[in-house]
């Protein structure tokens, strides 16, 4: 089970969705949201801060917490890491296994995932697709002494959430590098593109709350459909 304050946004984010706000675009207070999750202002303020973070909500001083007009639906987000089909929770993901097979990690890749050389790894080649159109190609290494067990059927579905859900481990945090390329020839073919189309690539290493690399990846995504978004603040 995540930490209390991702379960709050998760709840709280699926209401927005849902429409359950709509009719006063208003959140209940801080003091209404600890008595409901019976948890610390703290934990509230913490997932709070994660919604508006994500652009679901904004605070007015001394008025409360309001539901956006627009909520940006149909990028991937730069803030949180949730994978694809959580992104995109009202639209139809799927995937495609190309390949998945355990490798040995050599030295570039174990400096990576800051484990031994020689460690075990999953390596994972999947296509995502949204609403029946290519949107990216994933190229991912897993440590098999964290993630003991993937197979095609896990890889077909989330990922993500069998590491949540099902191996009960706590994802936290990750470093981001976001480039533009020129399109490598497996992807141009999985995806449906040209050699001469540009290529946008997010490579990511994903940590556990305790520090720990589980994950290595390489997305190439489809120019015509991927968008990131990032917030800003002034």
């Amino acid at each position: 089970m995540g930490a209390k304050y991702q379960q709050i946004v998760e709840d709280i984010e699926k209401d927005i969705v849902n429409g359950k706000y709509d009719a006063t675009k208003k959140l209940p207070t801080e003091e209404e949201l600890v008595a409901k999750y019976e948890v610390s202002r703290t934990t509230i303020r913490k997932a709070i801060g994660i919604l508006s973070r994500k652009g679901y909500i904004y605070q007015v001083q001394g008025s409360g917490m309001f539901v956006r007009e627009a909520i940006l639906k149909g990028y991937v987000s730069l803030e949180t890491l949730r994978g694809l089909t959580r992104d995109f929770p009202d639209r139809d993901i799927s995937s495609k296994v190309v390949s998945i097979e355990v490798l040995e990690a050599e030295e570039a890749l174990a400096r990576k995932m800051k484990c031994a050389i020689g460690t075990n790894v999953y390596y994972v080649k999947r296509l995502r697709i949204v609403d029946g159109n290519t949107f990216s190609m994933e190229y991912s290494y897993y440590n098999k002494d964290i993630i003991p067990y993937l197979n095609e059927d896990i890889a077909k579905a989330s990922i993500y959430t069998y590491i949540t859900e099902d191996l009960k481990l706590n994802i936290g945090f990750a470093d981001k590098v976001i480039y533009a390329d020129k399109m490598d020839e497996e992807s141009c073919k999985l995806l449906g593109l040209e050699m001469s189309d540009p290529a946008l690539v997010i490579e990511n290493t994903a940590f556990l709350n305790n520090g720990d690399v589980f994950e290595v990846s390489k997305a190439v995504h489809n120019y015509k459909y991927a968008k990131l978004l990032k917030l800003a603040t002034f």
